[in-house]
């Protein structure tokens, strides 16, 4: 099987699933099979956000890292988020907000390739963090699409919405079954 149609059977394997099925999904498939060269993106500022797959059910983005490049910390705008380390070394950090609404590092985990992380808005908040002396890459799914989030501004201590954006587009063009699901 070619690289494409192996990321086609992935997203074919998606479409066809509830999202109760994404984690299994994930944890068995071939990733190595894939080259996700053609969707790679890199910039020396910040991590770039790369559209493989959009439809009203999920959205499946390849983010390419740089050293000590990191997310603001985020909310998931009520969506499940799924993180799966292809290549390099992340930290997680998870929080909550506090009595006073003050936000609190609970705890935060280490991620090595072929590792899956799991995140929505009742978990809290979290951010990613390239650990790596080099370049990292993680594969997000998104069920549904998130459009908008709120990141937390370190200089006003608040939340504040923002649209996401992709730093590339590069949809591919598939024959895929709606979700029925």
């Amino acid at each position: 099987m070619k690289p494409l149609e192996n990321i086609q059977e992935l997203i074919q394997q998606l479409s066809e699933s509830s999202k109760t099925q994404y984690n299994s999904i994930l944890n068995n498939f071939d990733f190595d099979a894939i080259d996700f060269t053609d969707f790679e993106s890199w910039s020396s500022e910040k991590y770039t956000r790369n559209c493989m797959y959009k439809d009203v059910h999920f959205e499946l983005l390849l983010l390419c890292w740089n050293d000590d490049q990191e997310t603001s910390i985020h909310d998931h705008n009520g969506e499940d988020c799924w993180v799966y380390l292809l290549k390099g070394e992340m930290e997680e950090v998870f929080y909550s907000l506090d009595d006073s609404n003050h936000i609190k590092e609970e705890r935060s985990k280490s991620l090595a390739p072929n590792q899956l992380t799991f995140m929505n808005d009742k978990i809290g908040f979290h951010k990613l963090r390239n650990r790596f002396n080099g370049k990292s890459m993680s594969l997000h799914l998104y069920a549904k699409p998130i459009e908008q989030c709120s990141f937390y501004c370190d200089t006003s201590k608040q939340f504040i919405e923002r649209k996401l954006k992709y730093d590339t587009f590069r949809e591919l063009i598939l024959d895929v079954k709606p979700n029925s699901i």
